[in-house]
């Protein structure tokens, strides 16, 4: 799945609704976020808060690991589902839906993404291999 950037900020293009959804998640109103309009990124996951889809992405060739953005501020240019992905939906501790589109390690494990970003090296070479596959696909 691949998504362009169509904005960087929450502004006026976004509902009332939509924008007071987002800023519960982020708390920058006045500033962009680290996303550059027009440029095409590759999906390694998406993840549903509030029933909305949220995207994982790499901002930055050099990112070592993906971050989540609201769908909200991309178009979507490849709607192909990655082949790597597994549908995950579970409880979770405070009695809510978890639901992901996200590669077997990942939704096999509730700590995968806290685990990467501390640079866990088992987990930062397992989305390392899913990277280079899903870039290509």
């Amino acid at each position: 799945m691949k998504v362009r950037c169509k904005t960087n900020k929450i502004d006026n293009s976004f509902t009332q609704d939509t924008a007071t959804r987002l800023e519960r998640y982020i708390s920058i109103s006045d500033s962009e976020l680290d996303i550059e309009i027009g440029k095409e990124y590759t999906v390694y996951g998406i993840e549903f808060w509030d029933n909305c889809p949220w995207i994982y992405i790499c901002a930055d060739s050099y990112d070592e690991y993906p971050k989540p953005f609201a769908l909200d501020f991309f178009e979507i240019t490849e709607q192909k589902l990655s082949s790597y992905w597994v549908l995950n939906s579970k409880d979770t501790y405070n009695k809510k839906v978890k639901t992901q589109f996200v590669f077997c390690e990942w939704a096999d494990d509730d700590s995968f993404y806290e685990k990467l970003i501390d640079e866990d090296e088992a987990c930062v070479i397992t989305f390392e291999k899913y990277r280079k596959a899903m870039d290509i696909e």
